[in-house]
């Protein structure tokens, strides 16, 4: 093991008042994950785009803030390894901020600003000497913002946790490290719903927010989908601030070695490949109605996924043979560290179903168009019964971690979220109530968000103390990779399904176009029942690593 350098600090300080001040970053990184998406086809008219024709590239400012999102805890983890928490944690928080600006300050006729300059840059560059469209290069500009973004905001996630792992003993890290998953998750789970609220809001009371800015004295306009990324401003400048003077008092590990930049660019290329050919998406909209709509494999996956497979080879060869590895393999010999991460993939991908089926079923249940919007709300809080009690699970998970152990916690939530899918499986109709699912929802929150302590607990005490910032993004990583396949899965198991349902059902035979629909309805809910039965089942598989888990603690 190599040496860690201890940088003396002056005094200690409250634990968990860092806790609390690092998770507001945490929080507001994870909600710009899945925020755009709410006001997505606003900008794109904001911009004076053809909607047919741009949409696909307008995905990348949802896209490349996943991709950049995931990339990043890669390599910031082990950075905070080298140059200590406090350095790579400011560094990430300056990078989102820096990112936000862009965003905020986008000028749609890319006349000022960073667009502007974009602009003349590409019309300077140009071999046919013909003027960009300002609408493209705003857009550019707005998926270039997202990405700085999603690299200072990703980076943010396994610095935090390994943050933890510094300020608290290992006896005493289950319960904050769950903490810190759990807001994570909460926070890409509410994005589009705050960010539909918040510009609906700006929409409806704009003369209301004009009058109070001209009453101190500030002669601004009505505020757009822009203004949310610059109230991240201030709210990040003061987190910036009180965390610097928070960890003023906390030693500063670093270790020792050089930065694996090879292996950095093969896991790099290899998970970018493999989210791509996955079909890079994580998010769930209100008024999803189809199994197709949520995702699915792209015409270019076998390549792309060919491609992954090779460049995770060559990680694999590189990092055995390098002195300072990105990632140390060698530690996937310790049971608790390698159990702990499959028992994560299977999690993120059980969350995706609960993710799946709510919007799914209430949009199937709509008969007249004109209740879309009621029924966007009652999505969202059927979705809140998912994942508040989720978020609010991870407290009571790290305390029985720390009292029963990180195996039985992990397989009594996996238990819990394991009867929530079975009962899914059995009572899910077209007619039921929506306390019903919101039960069985919460059931399954609950379930899943016990898991989130015991799981960060046992990788990060397996890992060595000069490695924690490695181990750290491993674990985010994990649910994000498996919430990733989930969603292709579901979508090339649910609509073989029904598509195989529905020729058994409809045959041939010409049918009345309203039974049609009728029968459609009624042969997504039973593929919801076992989609929720497939839950149930991969519950029940990820209780055998969870319960090794146990084993490691008892060891120790």
């Amino acid at each position: 093991m190599q040496q860690t350098q201890m940088i003396n600090a002056p005094r200690r300080i409250n634990p968990w008042l860092v806790l609390a001040l690092v998770a507001i970053p945490v929080f507001v990184g994870s909600l710009d994950l899945t925020i755009v998406s709410a006001f997505l086809p606003e900008i794109i008219i904001k911009l004076e785009l053809p909607v047919q024709s741009v949409i696909d590239d307008a995905a990348w400012v949802v896209t490349g803030y996943l991709l950049a999102y995931t990339i990043s805890m890669t390599f910031m983890g082990r950075v905070s390894d080298l140059v200590g928490r406090r350095r790579a944690y400011i560094a990430c928080l300056i990078i989102f901020m820096i990112g936000s600006f862009v965003v905020a300050e986008v000028d749609p006729r890319a006349r000022t600003g960073i667009a502007g300059i974009i602009y003349d840059l590409a019309y300077r560059f140009s071999p046919t000497g013909a003027r960009p469209d300002p609408g493209q290069i705003a857009l550019v500009t707005i998926i270039i913002g997202r990405v700085i973004q999603a690299l200072g905001a990703g980076a943010i996630v396994p610095v935090s946790l390994a943050l933890v792992g510094d300020l608290f003993p290992k006896e005493k890290r289950a319960q904050p490290l769950g903490v810190i998953g759990a807001i994570d998750t909460l926070g890409w789970v509410l994005g589009h719903l705050y960010g539909g609220i918040m510009v609906r809001w700006f929409a409806e009371s704009g003369d209301g927010i004009v009058n109070f800015f001209r009453s101190v004295g500030l002669n601004w306009g009505v505020p757009d989908w822009r203004a949310l990324f610059w109230i991240n401003l201030p709210i990040s400048l003061i987190a910036l601030v009180l965390t610097w003077w928070a960890l003023r008092g906390v030693k500063q590990e670093r270790s020792g070695g050089r930065f694996d930049w090879l292996g950095t660019l093969l896991i790099i290329g290899a998970l970018t490949a493999l989210v791509l050919g996955l079909g890079a998406n994580i998010e769930v909209s209100a008024d999803t109605t189809t199994f197709e709509e949520v995702g699915g494999l792209p015409p270019y996956a076998a390549p792309v996924l060919i491609g992954a497979v090779v460049m995770l080879v060559l990680f694999v060869v590189v990092e055995l043979r390098s002195r300072d590895p990105l990632f140390d393999l060698r530690v996937f010999r310790r049971r608790a560290l390698s159990a702990g991460l499959v028992t994560n993939l299977f999690v993120g991908f059980c969350l995706m179903i609960g993710l799946v089926s709510v919007p799914i079923l209430v949009n199937i249940r709509i008969e007249d168009a004109s209740f879309l919007s009621e029924a966007a709300l009652q999505v969202g809080i059927l979705l809140s019964a998912l994942t508040v009690p989720m978020a609010l699970a991870a407290i009571p998970g790290g305390w029985l971690s720390q009292r029963i152990g990180n195996g039985w916690t992990a397989g009594l939530g996996l238990l819990l979220a394991g009867i929530g899918f079975a009962a899914i499986w059995q009572t899910w109709t077209l007619s039921m109530t929506d306390s019903l699912i919101a039960v069985e929802m919460a059931l399954v929150g609950i379930g899943l968000g016990l898991t989130f302590s015991p799981i960060s607990a046992a990788v990060i005490n397996a890992a060595d103390q000069d490695k924690l910032g490695s181990a750290s993004a491993l674990v985010i990583i994990m649910r994000l990779l498996g919430m990733t396949i989930s969603v292709s899965a579901l979508t090339a198991f649910a609509s073989q399904r029904l598509a195989s349902l529905a020729s058994v059902a409809l045959g041939a035979q010409v049918v009345d176009p309203s039974a049609a629909i009728t029968v459609y309805a009624d042969l997504t809910v039973k593929v919801l029942t076992e989609i929720g039965l497939l839950g149930a089942v991969i519950c029940a598989v990820a209780l055998l690593p969870a319960f090794l888990l146990q084993k490691r603690q008892e060891r120790t």
